[in-house]
């Protein structure tokens, strides 16, 4: 019987060591005179996702493209990094936002 192991939230051909995803949101409550909540509703949420892996990323800072799967919205790379050593694979990460009511 085969086995299967791995990230799906990401999909390509680099090795996907670790993705993080935060799904966020603020609310607004009303409050009534005598101080109990009448009304409360999400006013904005958002996605915040990390990714790191093994060898080198086609993906940009600024760019729309690279978030995991799940995440919705307008997508905004906001941080890469790229590293290397002698005793290891070339390495990356990178994370972003995704706004999910922006266009």
């Amino acid at each position: 019987m085969a086995s299967s192991f791995g990230i799906t939230l990401i999909t390509g051909t680099t090795l996907i060591e670790s993705v993080d995803v935060q799904h966020t949101a603020e609310t607004k409550e009303l409050i009534t005179a005598t101080g109990t909540h009448s009304e409360a509703r999400i006013v904005d949420d958002s996605f915040t996702f990390s990714v790191k892996g093994k060898g080198t990323t086609t993906v940009t800072a600024g760019a729309a493209t690279g978030a995991p799967t799940g995440v919705t919205g307008k997508i905004v790379i906001t941080n890469v990094t790229a590293s290397q050593t002698n005793d290891d694979w070339e390495s990356f990460s990178y994370s972003g936002t995704g706004y999910s009511h922006a266009t």
